[in-house]
C-alpha cells in the first residue's frame, strides 16, 4: 500500500500560521520582560549614583564645603528621584515582520543635557542673605577645570559666616573651579562615570528579563 500526502498550504502561509499561534505568547513575555526591567532599573542606578565619591564627597566631604551646601541629603534624594522617575521607557508591541517575530523595547536613563534637573533647586545652593544662587549641580557635570570664581579660594575649616560651619570663600591670588578629582564634562562626570560603572548589571539585567 502506498500512502502520499499533499500540503494544500505553501510553506510561507504554514510559517506565518505558526507565527500568529505564537505571537499572544510572545506579547506576554515581553509584557513580563519589560515590567523586570521597569522595576529593577531604577535602583540598578541609584545605587551606581549612591556609591560614586562624587556623591560621598557631596553628602559629607570636600565637595559639600567646596560649593558650600548645607543641605546636601535633601539635595541630593531629590536629584536622585528625579533621575530615577524620568527614566523613559518605549516599546514596540512583537509583530510579524519578514517571516520573523520583532518587538523593540528601550530604556533612557539620564537626559544628556540635565535639562530635568539643572533648573530645579536640588541644583542650586540659594544664599538668601547674600542673595544669590550659585548652580553648584551644572559646576561639577559640565565645567570641567574651567577657572568659575577668579581671585577667590574656598578655605576649609570652621567658621561661623559658612553656610555649612566649616569653610568659606575668600579674595585670593588664586582662582576657584571645582576640585579636579571630581570635575567633569558633558561627557565624563559623575553621572556617566557612575553608570558605566554597572553596565554589567544593567546587562545583566536585560538578560534576566529576556532571557530567561
Amino acid at each position: 500500500m502506498r500512502l502520499s500526502l499533499k500540503l494544500i498550504e505553501n510553506t510561507g502561509e504554514i510559517s506565518n500560521r505558526i507565527l500568529q499561534a505564537l505571537l499572544s505568547d510572545v506579547t506576554k513575555y515581553m509584557d513580563n520582560g519589560m515590567s523586570i526591567v521597569k522595576n529593577q532599573l531604577p535602583q540598578i542606578i541609584r545605587t551606581s549614583l549612591t556609591n560614586s565619591p562624587e556623591y560621598s564627597s557631596l553628602l559629607n566631604g570636600e565637595l559639600r564645603y567646596e560649593f558650600g551646601i548645607p543641605d546636601p541629603g535633601v539635595k541630593l534624594a531629590g536629584l536622585l528621584d528625579i533621575w530615577c522617575d524620568n527614566i523613559q521607557y518605549s516599546s514596540m508591541k512583537p509583530t510579524i515582520v519578514s517571516n520573523k517575530i520583532k518587538a523593540i523595547f528601550t530604556a533612557n536613563t539620564i537626559r544628556i543635557d540635565y535639562a530635568d534637573v539643572l533648573y530645579t533647586d536640588y541644583a542650586l545652593v540659594i544664599d538668601s542673605t547674600r542673595g544669590y544662587s550659585l548652580p553648584w549641580l551644572e559646576w561639577l557635570l559640565l565645567e570641567g577645570n574651567k577657572t568659575i570664581i577668579d581671585k577667590y579660594e574656598v578655605i576649609i575649616g570652621p567658621n561661623q559666616y559658612s553656610r555649612t560651619g566649616n569653610a568659606l570663600m575668600k579674595p585670593s591670588n588664586r582662582s576657584w573651579k571645582v576640585p579636579s578629582t571630581y570635575a567633569g564634562t558633558a561627557s565624563d562626570n559623575w553621572i556617566t562615570r557612575a553608570i558605566d560603572s554597572v553596565t554589567d548589571d544593567i546587562e545583566n539585567l536585560l538578560n534576566k528579563a529576556f532571557q530567561s
